[in-house]
């Protein structure tokens, strides 16, 4: 017999999941803007780099902001959100339950609702700047959701760590990912002991989320890493810890599996005894060397111009180090360059592409699995990248998989996806537009 509690909760869930349909039909209600065709000026260009697509209503935007304005007010992150999209986001349990509670529920439909928020989040918030680098940053801090119960703390951590810092300060993300126990135990620091060390994620943490491949470590600035980073792991049970409750799903530091001996990493000695603090002062030393301000430098010029700048590069780096690793201060320059207007054509990964689309041809969705199942045959289903380095972001990889885009804006445009509705005035129209070359490029 059910009890009373399930039955309440079940009600509530329901109630939740009810408003988010009404959020979806509310919008596909909604009376559409004029439909325009993309321009091809400075104003698309600077909208299509900054945001997942140029549409009506942020050309309307961007034109009644003037173009400084624009840029500031999206770096300041501080466009209110449509009120159907707050709905909608409310509606998944991945983003309302805490991790252990989701684990009652069924694997696949935490990663679907996961899918969704990503892609209504990416088409709907007028926040498009921040919407942009959650993207970036999730990509930079990979975890493969299929990997042991990813898909059930991967929610949180984009909620508490990715969203928080994405325009904040780079060290504080980084920081605070090194106790992330959905990136613990993706990269097995759970079992890095000082009996059996684990090198997995020190070697990542240097690699991919700090220094880059060419910054100059060694195989034994790894090894010592691993031994600072030993007894960091994930609390698997709820205990009480000097009158403290140690939640079940938090970050623990297991004192007895920590190498408490004295290790150099990358030029900086750490003595012995410093227990916690050893990787916590070898990951601050990371966070803000220069190499990692080189390394994230060109990353992130790459991903707005689509190319390589030395002296832009040259211009980030000096605010990384300046600013101490302010988001906000690395990426102006960038927004504000030539090169973001005169920049080679970026290829739109597939969910680039599909937010894209759902953006200019003004659709309503649900972000679910249809739109989902169009997004895995292009080979990009969110959160389901396997290898710690993120998907791809260099054009050849995606560019070899056409087939699988055209269907994708064939259905789109005559209304073949279910629970994604389409506005435009004309459906033939529609899909040539969106099925130009041009138009597979920002």
């Amino acid at each position: 017999m059910i009890s009373r509690r399930d039955a309440l909760l079940a009600a509530g869930g329901l109630a939740v999941a009810g408003c988010g349909r009404l959020a979806t039909e509310a919008r596909r209600r909604k009376p559409a803007p004029e439909f325009r065709a993309k321009p091809k000026d400075r104003s698309a260009r600077i909208i299509d780099r900054l945001t997942f697509g140029w549409s009506v209503e942020e050309a309307d935007r961007f034109a009644s902001l003037g173009e400084q304005e624009y840029i500031e007010r999206q770096l300041k992150a501080d466009f209110d959100e449509p009120l159907e999209l707050t709905l909608q986001l409310q509606s998944l349990d991945c983003i309302r339950m805490h991790p252990f509670e989701l684990m009652e529920l069924p694997r696949g439909r935490v990663t679907q609702q996961l899918q969704s928020a990503a892609i209504l989040r990416a088409t709907y918030s007028h926040n498009q700047l921040k919407e942009r680098l959650v993207d970036f940053w999730s990509n930079h801090f990979n975890i493969y959701a299929g990997k042991v119960d990813g898909t059930f703390f991967k929610g949180n951590e984009e909620e508490q760590i990715i969203r928080k810092f994405a325009l904040g300060n780079f060290g504080d993300m980084a920081k605070a990912m090194s106790k992330s126990p959905a990136m613990l135990v993706y990269l097995d620091n759970n079992r890095n002991s000082k009996a059996h060390p684990n090198e997995n994620y020190a070697r990542e943490l240097m690699e991919l989320h700090t220094l880059g491949i060419d910054g100059g470590y060694t195989q034994k600035d790894i090894q010592e890493l691993a031994r600072c980073l030993t007894g960091w792991m994930m609390e698997d049970r709820s205990i009480w810890v000097s009158k403290t409750l140690r939640a079940r799903g938090s970050f623990r530091f297991d004192k007895s599996a920590h190498d408490d001996g004295p290790k150099h990493v990358f030029g900086l000695d750490v003595p012995a005894g410093g227990g916690i603090k050893d990787g916590e002062m070898v990951v601050d030393h990371l966070v803000r060397h220069k190499e990692t301000g080189k390394y994230l430098a060109t990353k992130l010029v790459k991903f707005f111009t689509g190319g390589q700048n030395q002296e832009l590069e040259a211009e980030v780096l000096s605010q990384f180090v300046s600013s101490q690793g302010e988001i906000l201060k690395m990426v102006r320059p960038i927004l504000t360059s030539s090169a973001l207007v005169d920049g080679p054509p970026i290829m739109r990964r597939p969910f680039e592409l599909i937010c894209a689309s759902l953006r200019v041809s003004g659709a309503a969705t649900d972000g679910g699995p249809a739109l989902q199942g169009h997004l895995r045959r292009m080979g990009q289903p969110m959160y389901e990248w396997p290898l710690p380095d993120g998907y791809p972001v260099d054009q050849l990889s995606w560019a070899t998989n056409m087939l699988p885009r055209w269907q994708f804006v064939y259905d789109l445009a005559h209304g073949k996806i279910p629970n994604t509705f389409v506005k435009a005035p004309n459906a033939d129209l529609m899909a040539r537009q969106l099925a130009t070359p041009d138009f597979q490029y920002a």
